[in-house]
């Protein structure tokens, strides 16, 4: 009779866990690539938040330049709120980028609001101003002037229809600015005292609003200053701060 033999093959434990732990640890390469891909933001994301933190920085540069007037910083003290375009073009306002719009800030018991970023579809600065380009401030100093800023739904026009009184900033007459419900103020030489504008489909801009934050708000949330950005600290101090004089 014919005797066979069975070889058995025998593979050490240790051996046979090392493998399974090896092969545990060792990440899907396509998993590891779609996780690293979804927490980089996008590039329309990147530069809508670098836009947006450009124009607060531009913000604050204008309003240091406005305090050095005494009798500007003065009116900014008593202002309810304001509205601040660091860009306008020759002739008229840029549409689109980083001109497009403005912030808006208002004053609350515990002080200035972080900035709501608003849009405009076009306007003009007049032709006192001679085509030149710079920036403009509209110093809102009352709290129908703010309301019409945070509780629009749709666009609107800062125009005569708009039920806002709005005055002309002039160093050399200054009479008249407690009358008006917007102060409007340019650092374009040649404007003070004749400046006209018309600003039209003034609207906030959700899409900024929403990168700055990175969250969803509405322009309200921010100006009763229930939304608050650490990136804002600089422009919020800058309106703060008291200029005792000029340079």
């Amino acid at each position: 009779m014919t005797r066979t033999t069975t070889r058995r093959l025998v593979v050490p434990i240790s051996a046979v866990a090392a493998a399974v732990a090896l092969a545990s640890a060792a990440p899907a390469p396509a998993a590891q690539h779609e996780s690293a891909m979804s927490s980089m933001p996008s590039d329309s994301q990147s530069h809508a938040a670098r836009s947006a933190q450009d124009r607060v920085s531009d913000a604050v540069s204008l309003v240091q330049q406005m305090k050095q007037d005494p009798g500007l910083a003065a009116v900014l003290e008593r202002a309810r709120g304001i509205f601040i375009i660091p860009h306008y073009g020759k002739g008229g306002f840029i549409v689109g980028g980083e001109g497009g719009g403005g912030v808006v800030l208002a004053k609350n018991e515990s002080g200035w609001s972080s900035p709501a970023f608003y849009s405009m579809g076009g306007g003009s600065i007049g032709a006192q101003a001679g085509g030149e380009g710079g920036a403009i401030a509209m110093i809102l100093m009352t709290q129908k002037a703010v309301d019409r800023f945070a509780n629009a739904n749709r666009s609107w026009s800062l125009n005569g229809n708009a039920g806002l009184t709005v005055v002309n900033w002039s160093g050399r007459t200054q009479a008249n600015t407690s009358k008006g419900d917007v102060i409007l103020w340019s650092n374009t030489s040649g404007v003070y005292g004749g400046l006209t504008a018309s600003v039209t489909h003034i609207s906030p801009d959700t899409k900024m609003d929403q990168e700055y934050y990175q969250r969803t708000v509405t322009s309200a949330q921010i100006l009763a200053g229930n939304i608050n950005s650490p990136s804002a600290d600089t422009l919020r101090n800058a309106l703060a701060s008291r200029v005792a004089s000029s340079r």
